[in-house]
């Protein structure tokens, strides 16, 4: 059938508010962006190019889209410059553009944008590598149509911190009441500043998190029995976040469970709750100094130094069982120069010698020994003394017999405790009780004989401590 050809005037209206019927489409103008003609408002063409309709408006082509959206990305941490990133979404049209934005604002156009499908697109980050200082990074992507969508806060620039310290137990080896200082520690790749929180779980009672430091501090709470507190601790830049798995385990002190009286310095204050706070005391007390150790086997700690002008810390009467009684006495010692038989480490018992049995921790050559009544004493040929070395020293009674242990702490620690001496003496009831003198003060013209050494950890007990124990104190 002959096509027919109508020419239209300008004048004709044959077109005008036309209706076009059918189920067929209706064919427009199809040519490249190349091909645009001189324009009117309202004239509508298919740009081959970018493959959509378009509209001119009067000033120029548009072209009808839907607007893309963005629902993910990968990776969502840039490694390095020239990182792909894969862009997953809907409505990508051929010739989109890829757009970072930085938390001020400032857009990064993608070097090379590649649509692989409707639903994807894979952009690579620019040659610089983005800058952690204006992370997160939105997505931004642009179709030719000019329509956009954004996906916010979507990418990283540099990576998550990472811990340093090992999951698991921290701490080492924690006791109810003791003073805590642990930390927990992560690093940023980036170099950004890391802070701590606790997000599950919980740290023991009385210990707290510093979140800018990862330092762990405060006093161990009482437990009844060893006790493990789990917490997770996630360590963030402002961004990232890394979780790792902790524990604190509270050990129950069974060092404590009889203790009369305790002072940590070697001085008169009393630790306890049963206030046997001494006073200083002697004939010469001015002379009592306490100074900061960093020698004692446990760490550094503030200890009392006696002289041997008989200067001593006068504990209260009934500070020490009496009589028949178990107990045990122990402290750290370190000799400040030449011991001799009249350098006394503690003493109790009756204030008059031989009037009643008293009960004396003495230096008899740098070695121990026991002085009870009438100079019935016996030197502990195994136990020596060094100048500027800590011993610790303890002294049992269980009734009948006195046992004296030591423990040399010069470096070379033994891990097993010697029986020095036996004795079936009793120890008879008296007030006097002193920390660096003889318990007589009518002893050697009533001077009371000072020890010559720094004193710390002074402890008595009501019972007599186990081997596992003495180490344990040992230890600390």
């Amino acid at each position: 059938m002959a096509i027919r050809k109508i020419v239209l005037r300008a004048t004709d209206e044959l077109f005008l508010n036309t209706e076009i019927s059918g189920t067929e489409a209706a064919k427009m103008p199809v040519g490249t962006t190349a091909q645009r003609t001189s324009a009117k408002s309202g004239d509508i063409r298919f740009n081959s190019t970018t493959s959509l309709m378009e509209y001119y408006d009067g000033t120029i082509w548009k072209s009808i889209d839907s607007p893309p959206s963005i629902t993910s990305i990968s990776p969502t941490t840039e490694a390095d410059a020239n990182q792909d990133i894969v862009i997953t979404g809907t409505n990508f049209s051929s010739g989109a553009l890829v757009t970072f934005i930085g938390n001020d604002g400032t857009e990064y156009a993608s070097p090379s944008v590649t649509v692989d499908s409707p639903t994807q697109i894979t952009a690579t980050t620019p040659a610089t590598p983005l800058s952690v200082a204006n992370e997160p990074y939105d997505i931004k992507v642009t179709n030719q149509s000019g329509l956009a969508s954004t996906l916010e806060d979507a990418l990283d620039a540099g990576g998550s911190p990472t811990w340093t310290t090992a999951s698991g137990q921290v701490g080492g080896e924690i006791f109810e009441f003791e003073s805590v200082s642990t930390s927990i520690a992560a690093t940023d790749p980036d170099g950004q500043s890391v802070s701590y929180s606790v997000t599950s779980g919980a740290l023991p009672t009385g210990l707290s998190l510093n979140s800018s430091t990862g330092a762990i501090t405060g006093t161990a709470p009482t437990v009844s029995s060893d006790t493990t507190s789990a917490f997770t601790a996630t360590a963030s830049d402002g961004v990232n976040t890394t979780d790792r798995n902790f524990n604190i385990v509270v050990k129950n002190d069974t060092t404590r469970d009889g203790l009369v009286a305790w002072y940590p310095t070697g001085s008169g204050t009393d630790s306890t709750s049963n206030g046997y706070n001494g006073s200083f005391a002697g004939d010469n007390s001015g002379s009592i100094t306490t100074s900061t150790d960093s020698g004692t086997p446990y760490g550094s700690r503030t200890v009392t130094n006696y002289p041997d002008a008989g200067a001593y810390t006068s504990l209260p009467t009934g500070t020490v069982v009496t009589g028949s009684n178990d107990r045990t006495i122990t402290c750290w010692v370190k000799p400040a120069g030449t011991l001799d038989s009249n350098d006394y480490i503690f003493g109790f018992g009756s204030d008059t010698i031989c009037n009643g049995a008293t009960f004396n921790a003495r230096c008899n050559g740098r070695k121990l020994s026991f002085m009870g009544c009438a100079n019935d004493y016996d030197n502990y040929g195994d136990v020596v003394y060094s100048s500027g070395t800590w011993v610790r020293i303890f002294y049992t009674y269980n009734g009948s017999d006195l046992i004296a242990y030591y423990l040399d702490g010069s470096g070379n620690r033994q891990t097993s405790w010697t029986v020095s001496k036996s004795l079936n003496t009793s120890i008879a009831s008296g007030g006097v009780a002193r920390i660096g003198a003889h318990a007589a003060s009518t002893d050697s013209g009533g001077d009371l004989n000072g020890c010559n050494s720094a004193i710390c950890d002074f402890r008595i007990y009501n019972r007599v401590l186990t081997q596992a124990e003495m180490e344990l104190l040992y230890n600390r």
